[in-house]
């Protein structure tokens, strides 16, 4: 019997969770450390034990798989957004990628986005291959 096709949120899933690990490892590999901060809260903490949080929620398709929007945050920033983590969060993508793209990136959230399944499968393979890459790279 033939598996059915995953549905094409499962598959933009599944991208935005490697993409959050991929993130979580080029932290790492760019510190020459296990160990990586969390961009709201200054927390160092292993690579694997933090998050990849989204600067603009998960819910929003249209930068849910946007690698400028994933940052490395421990558990508590991540899964608790108060006003204070949220004004930090955006603090830190202002310094890091200037008002301009960020004011952008806000707007581009509400845009539609259809993304095909081959578009899709394309990515998931490309982030499957990079990670493979970095887990030869990434500090133990």
């Amino acid at each position: 019997m033939a598996r059915k096709p995953k549905t094409l949120p499962k598959l933009t899933d599944e991208c935005a969770v490697l993409l959050q690990k991929i993130v979580r490892m080029k932290a790492a590999v760019y510190l020459k450390s296990a160990y990586i901060q969390c961009v709201t809260c200054g927390k160092i903490d292993h690579w694997k034990s933090m998050q990849g949080g989204h600067f603009i929620s998960r819910t929003w398709t249209a930068t849910k798989i946007l690698e400028e929007n994933i940052h490395p945050q421990c558990c508590a920033c991540n899964n608790y957004r108060a006003e204070r983590i949220a004004d930090d969060y955006f603090r830190f993508m202002v310094d890091t990628y200037g008002y301009d793209f960020v004011s952008e990136m806000i707007d581009a959230k509400r845009q539609p986005l259809k993304r095909t399944r081959a578009e899709l499968m394309e990515t998931l393979a490309h982030l499957k291959e990079q990670a493979k890459q970095l887990e030869q790279e990434v500090p133990v």
